[in-house]
């Protein structure tokens, strides 16, 4: 898409179901996002390039009205094809990303979840008399998408079909529900039930309240938390769930929208997936680290990828229903002993992590990387090569663990191997910024032993620089903006004029990763 410049786009990711079966369900293939040329753009600029709202015109016969940032669309748009099939929703980094709607000419529709162009999440498509709602997610081998997870499908002849999904077909638990009100209720196997039950009574709804309400982009899938309790509950359980996300799905909305902007540029309808970094930085402003969890363990608990590799990695984007979800999963984990009473334990567990840990600390943000805001935006520069740095000095964990780690004693050895202790960044002072957040500050060798994720890596690596820079005095040269993020520097330069604290405290990370930490790397090529 816009990359900056009035001339070639140059993304080319596609965007697109391959073979998405057309039978009775009424899928259409989505479009692809290609290299398109740009013609004609009108609208707000800021220094040279497509800044604010404007709308650009490509060859072939491609349009685009909405919100530009720096030359890419980015946040609330409209996207129209030559052949009118049409997006509507957000944009981050020239890519539908986040909640949108495709629409194509015969009618036909998908409004949800989106990640990359693709339908994945929680969404619902509509083709003629034909609904499915539920969950989509996207094959990384064949790039297809398909109906999996719990879901509700409309047929055209009046029927309802409420329950489980894999690969596009019905399975698991279900339920049917014919047009003359007959409920089939049981068990699915490849699209055929294996264990029917057939009754004329209505199922049991949620009392009081409308659980579509919730919206699909809030349906959450707890099945690793339902494995611990009896089968025989899992239904009630994961209603009472629902129960609890209907009580405070503002405060949660919110919640995820503060997060999901830390470090990124201000941008007027803009709107972010969380990453893992940011969902790191939650569960430690509320504290849910001195629950006596790391939060390297925590990454295990919500593990739903198996690449080895992702399930530390700072960048993996969270969905809002996927964040909702690894809340309940941390919440169980945390204070299922203290709860196993309950009537109901996952519901109870999780109004206990909202109301004693989340609601009464989020959004009073902590640390060296996103307070103040502004220093983020100098951080970010950085955060790249220190990735991998960390990745370097972690290690293969044992049996049955398949995931790699690094303490904070590691800390202390990389800095040692890096000469970079003196006078002013002393062991006990490393000792000290590493334990500022603990449950115990005041015991430095308590948490030595710890796993530690990137986020408590690089904020250890800003404190340590701050105190191995605080000699270093103005006047400061001027920084020139970042390639990487330059929608961030620009702002940054902006505040720079405005905050001589702030600009002293850039130039000492600069100075300290620049000319000290990197090339202290470089000498020992562990990269």
């Amino acid at each position: 898409m816009i990359h900056g410049s009035s001339n070639l786009v140059r993304q080319t990711k596609q965007a697109h179901f391959d073979g998405d079966e057309q039978h009775d369900d009424g899928l259409l293939e989505l479009p692809s996002f290609f290299v398109l040329t740009f013609q004609r753009y009108e609208g707000e600029t800021r220094e040279g390039q497509f800044h604010g709202r404007g709308s650009a015109k490509f060859k072939g016969g491609h349009t685009y009205k909405g919100m530009f940032s720096m030359g890419v669309m980015h946040g609330t748009g409209v996207f129209t094809w030559a052949d009118k099939v049409r997006y509507e929703g957000e944009f981050v980094h020239n890519m539908p990303v986040g909640q949108g709607k495709y629409t194509w000419p015969d009618g036909s529709s998908y409004e949800g979840d989106v990640c990359n162009g693709v339908r994945h999440g929680s969404g619902t498509h509509k083709s003629g008399n034909v609904t499915y709602k539920g969950q989509w997610n996207h094959s990384k081998r064949h790039g297809k998408g398909y109906r999996h997870g719990p879901g509700i499908f409309y047929y055209a002849g009046g029927a309802v079909y409420e329950g489980g999904w894999q690969d596009n077909k019905k399975h698991g638990k279900g339920k049917v529900t014919l047009k003359d009100g007959y409920v089939f209720q049981g068990q699915f196997l490849n699209d055929k039930m294996v264990t029917p039950n057939m009754t004329a009574n209505q199922a049991p709804v949620l009392h009081g309240m409308a659980e579509s309400s919730l919206g699909p982009d809030m349906t959450v899938s707890i099945d690793c938390a339902l494995e611990k309790i009896p089968g025989r509950k899992h239904e009630i359980e994961h209603k009472q769930v629902r129960f609890v996300l209907l009580r405070h799905k503002t405060e949660l909305r919110s919640i995820y929208r503060f997060y999901s902007r830390l470090g990124q540029p201000q941008i007027p309808g803009g709107a972010f997936l969380l990453s893992r970094m940011q969902l790191w930085r939650l569960l430690k402003d509320c504290y849910v680290h001195h629950r006596g969890v790391t939060l390297a363990e925590l990454d295990l608990y919500i593990r739903d990828n198996p690449e080895p590799a992702e399930v530390h990695s700072p960048f993996t984007p969270i969905m809002l229903c996927r964040f909702l979800s690894c809340l309940v999963i941390i919440a169980f984990h945390i204070y299922h002993e203290d709860m196993e009473s309950s009537n109901h334990l996952l519901a109870a567990c999780f109004s206990k992590l909202l109301i004693e840990d989340i609601f009464p600390h989020a959004k009073n943000v902590k640390g060296f990387l996103f307070k103040p805001p502004e220093r983020t935006i100098v951080a970010v520069d950085f955060l790249g090569k220190c990735w991998k740095v960390y990745q370097a000095y972690c290690r293969v964990n044992k049996a049955p663990r398949d995931d790699s780690t690094m303490t904070n004693r590691h800390i202390l050895w990389m800095y040692k191997d890096l000469n970079l202790y003196d006078s002013d960044l002393t062991i006990v002072r490393v000792m000290e910024i590493i334990s500022a957040e603990t449950l115990d500050p005041s015991n430095l060798s308590a948490c030595m032993e710890n796993e530690i994720t990137f986020l408590e890596f690089f904020e250890a690596l800003l404190g340590c620089g701050e105190v191995k820079c605080q000699q270093m005095t103005g006047p400061y040269p001027k920084i020139g903006p970042s390639r990487s993020s330059s929608a961030l520097a620009r702002q940054w330069q902006q505040t720079l004029a405005q905050d001589r604290e702030l600009d002293a405290w850039s130039h000492k990370i600069h100075h300290f990763f620049k000319h000290m930490f990197f090339p202290a790397v470089a000498l020992l090529h562990i990269m």
